[in-house]
């Protein structure tokens, strides 16, 4: 683990952030192209917005596994697509495009024992498929309070979301453990970049939110660009 310089944090976010996440931002400050008042909000607004590149960033050597266990659902990143979430827990798909840009996504809000959450997922791309039929690139759960915007209550239970990395409850120890650096307080990312196939490069980023030690908020993303 190592903590990037200013010049290579600054061209990874770029590369990151090229590879869509910055058409993610485009759309949602694009206001007028909405149909509704369906919006992302919460931790994945910041993310995807790119209100979070400035965080602390570290590199993990290790990738994560890249398959999200949420019960009656086993969950590849940029595999599934979101029709496949809705078809295993329901929910509506919202969605927004710009140019050839568009993003889709599921949200659902969870209750279940003494840790009400927020699970989002979310598909973005410009080739030419529906946000529906395209695959999850973007996977965040984050805890909510009372009075938060209601999502989707899932048909069948989702259950607590079983990541390869730590999440919700879990603390700067385990973040630590992992990664080998964390914060008390705030936000962290954590990168990592490998060469894939056919001459892509494979990314994969983990923002933290901590709050008084513990995590309140994750949100992961696996991109392969050319």
């Amino acid at each position: 683990m190592r903590s990037l310089d200013k010049t290579s944090h600054d061209r990874r976010v770029a590369a990151f952030f090229s590879a869509g996440t910055t058409a993610l931002f485009l759309t949602l400050a694009s206001t007028e192209l909405a149909a509704s008042d369906d919006k992302l909000s919460g931790l994945p607004s910041l993310v995807l917005g790119g209100q979070t590149a400035t965080a602390q960033t570290l590199q993990f050597e290790t990738p994560f596994d890249n398959l999200v266990n949420a019960g009656k659902l086993a969950i590849v990143l940029e595999k599934t697509t979101l029709d496949e979430v809705k078809a295993a827990f329901g929910g509506n798909i919202r969605s927004r495009s710009v140019e050839g840009l568009s993003i889709g996504w599921l949200c659902y809000e969870l209750s279940t024992g003494d840790l009400p959450r927020r699970i989002w997922f979310v598909a973005n791309g410009r080739d030419a498929a529906a946000p529906a039929e395209k695959p999850v690139t973007f996977i965040s759960t984050e805890e909510v309070s009372g009075d938060a915007d209601k999502c989707d209550t899932p048909t069948v239970a989702l259950a607590p979301l079983l990541l390869p990395v730590p999440t919700l409850k879990d603390g700067t120890e385990a973040l630590e453990k992992r990664f080998g650096a964390a914060p008390q307080q705030g936000m962290v990312r954590y990168a990592h970049e490998q060469q894939g196939e056919q001459n892509t490069m494979v990314m994969q980023s983990l923002v933290y939110r901590l709050k008084d030690g513990h995590i309140d908020g994750i949100a992961f993303t696996q991109v392969t660009s050319k």
